[in-house]
């Protein structure tokens, strides 16, 4: 699959690793659902972010996400209200590369894009 993200997209994703720093930020991508979703052909096009709260337990949120169940219907339901869907998450990798981990691996939702951002000394690099 390809993902096209925004430019005001891409800003307010790392912006919103580098305030989360040193925790991990998470969040959804949203946009039109193309027919060919799952398909390795698929060209996801996200037009919005919805920032959601880490809700792993505080002591590992430097290396570890947890996306509250009742935030994600919600912002799935407020999606489909618009005719938009889920097209991926995105988190941050606070000092450490923008490179899923085993454990990001292992956790991931099939058919969805991942997106994560690098961060550095507080700073959003890669």
């Amino acid at each position: 699959m390809i993902l096209r993200l925004r430019q005001e997209d891409r800003a307010a994703i790392f912006s919103a690793a580098a305030r989360a720093f040193p925790e991990e930020c998470c969040g959804l991508l949203a946009g039109p659902v193309p027919s060919d979703f799952g398909s390795p052909p698929a060209v996801l096009v996200p037009t919005e972010t919805a920032p959601l709260e880490n809700t792993w337990e505080s002591s590992s949120r430097h290396n570890r996400f947890r996306l509250d169940g009742l935030a994600l219907v919600r912002a799935e339901r407020a999606f489909e209200a618009r005719g938009l869907g889920i097209l991926g998450v995105y988190h941050s990798h606070p000092s450490a590369p923008a490179w899923p981990s085993p454990f990001d691996l292992e956790n991931a939702w099939p058919s969805y894009a991942y997106l994560i951002v690098s961060v550095r000394e507080g700073s959003a690099v890669d």
